[in-house]
């Protein structure tokens, strides 16, 4: 949404409606993601002190279901974004591959696991400012990639403190 308010159009009807749609798509994505992330991460999340109660971990769920559940977003995800746009669908396969490259290895490279979380915002942001034609400013993009940083570098630090001496049990 940042791109829409800060090109002022928030309160256009069309544009709007354009970037909610964008935003229920990314929504959908990242949940798609996160489902394909749990299914590869289920037995090292069974031993985490907190990951261990997702459903999968716990025992709910199956990874066949997960997985399945992930690919239906994915084709959800992937039509809608084509109703948009393909520029945006452009975005939304990018932002997947992004992420999938993510779950597979990114996640164990030390600072490259930060840069790709914050690379992931900013496609969100260019994304939404697709959606809505509007010209995303480069102050922008500058502003949402060093915030993503900064949380991202909090978050690793946050765990790294949390798991104590059995941080490397959980993290490469």
């Amino acid at each position: 949404f940042a791109p829409l308010l800060f090109a002022q159009q928030f309160f256009i009807p069309s544009a709007f409606v354009r970037a909610m749609f964008a935003f229920a798509l990314f929504c959908g994505l990242s949940s798609a993601v996160y489902l394909l992330n749990d299914a590869l991460d289920y037995e090292q999340d069974r031993v985490h002190p907190g990951k261990r109660h997702r459903p999968l971990a716990a025992g709910h769920l199956t990874r066949g279901t997960v997985l399945g559940a992930s690919g239906v977003l994915l084709v959800f995800v992937f039509s809608g974004a084509l109703l948009l746009s393909r520029a945006v669908l452009f975005i939304v396969v990018g932002y997947w591959v992004l992420n999938l490259l993510y779950s597979l290895w990114l996640k164990h490279q030390v600072i490259l696991d930060v840069f790709a979380i914050a690379a992931g915002f900013v496609l969100r942001v260019i994304g939404g400012a697709v959606a809505v034609a509007v010209e995303i400013s480069d102050w922008l993009l500058v502003c949402t990639t060093l915030l993503a940083l900064f949380l991202g570098f909090c978050k690793r630090r946050h765990e790294l403190l949390s798991l104590g001496t059995d941080r490397d049990q959980h993290r490469q």
